[in-house]
């Protein structure tokens, strides 16, 4: 592998792991004043695998299978949910 391409791969592995995770810490966490960047960004790394989490339960319970159709749907899915609480949740302030 050259260097461009293992460079590729890395961002977007932190881009596949932080968009959601970022998406639904701003819906824990609408407000910007309750975490500074740090404690986000560290926050959103770990809610960020949240969608492999939720579409392994869904391998094991019911027919859904594991491929890059489903998890791609499922990080897009997790990423709406949370942009949309969140805006909710900024508009009822």
């Amino acid at each position: 592998m050259d260097v461009i391409s293992v460079l590729t791969i890395s961002v977007l592995m932190i881009i596949i792991v932080l968009v959601p995770g970022i998406a639904l810490s701003m819906a824990i966490f609408p407000r910007r004043e309750e975490l500074d960047m740090v404690e986000r960004v560290g926050i959103s790394f770990v809610l960020g695998l949240t969608p492999q989490f939720v579409l392994y339960f869904a391998d094991k319970n019911s027919i859904m299978p594991i491929n890059e159709y489903t998890n791609l749907l499922m990080i897009i899915l997790i990423t709406i949910i949370g942009i949309a609480v969140w805006n909710l949740r900024r508009e009822n302030e």
